[in-house]
């Protein structure tokens, strides 16, 4: 409770995102945020605001595979940070009631980023054509599992760590390979070389389109 209380962790998305110097004209941090950044993703749509990145940029769905590093009963940490290992969250009725209640309002200006995130992502996935990109997130969710299935046992995290001294360096080479920096983009090259034949498929339907546009 007296974290949700802090002052310092109060709006802190909103003031994260905020972007006043090249959208003074604007009056709330949340029209700067949803007119500053081409894209916006929601966490609790995660799969939909890939599917939506990937289409409005025209990219493979296969770019944006990714291992999830920090989930529930797994790590966070690593690289020279102490390992945490990740509980399930929970609340008690008494911190329901404070979320649902002063904490809101304290929060006001992240609660209006996240409905107009929420807006602008029905809005964007209407524009694109909702059955198309329903179809896409099928599509995303089987080939995330095809990732996790081939990959998972093939990938070396920051955590946990050996507690044998003498497998820390070895330990230390494997994330360095695994990972693009501390436990961001992991997993990558294993990725790649699993899903590039349908990467190429892709890529062929794509640029095509380009030649048929």
């Amino acid at each position: 409770m007296a974290v949700l209380k802090s002052s310092k962790g109060q709006n802190y998305q909103s003031k994260y995102l905020d972007l006043p110097s090249q959208n003074e004209q604007l009056s709330s941090s949340t029209e700067r945020i949803i007119y500053g950044y081409d894209f916006v993703a929601v966490n609790e749509r995660m799969q939909e605001s890939l599917v939506v990145l990937a289409m409005l940029a025209q990219i493979p769905l296969t770019d944006v595979v990714v291992f999830s590093s920090k989930i529930a009963g797994g790590y966070d940490g690593g690289n020279g940070r102490s390992c945490v290992k990740l509980r399930k969250k929970w609340t008690t009725p008494k911190i329901d009631e404070y979320i649902h209640g002063d904490y809101q309002s304290v929060n006001k200006d992240d609660y209006l980023l996240y409905n107009a995130a929420q807006r602008s992502l029905d809005k964007t996935i209407d524009a694109l054509g909702r059955h198309r990109v329903e179809e896409n997130v099928e599509l995303l969710r089987s080939l995330q599992q095809q990732n996790d299935e081939q990959c998972a046992s093939k990938v070396t995290m920051p955590c946990p760590e050996p507690k044998d001294e003498s497998m820390k360096e070895e330990h230390k080479r494997l994330v360095k390979e695994s990972c693009y920096f501390s436990d961001i983009g992991c997993g990558h090259a294993c990725t790649d070389e699993v899903l590039a034949d349908y990467a190429a498929k892709e890529w062929a339907s794509i640029t095509s389109s380009y030649g048929q546009g």
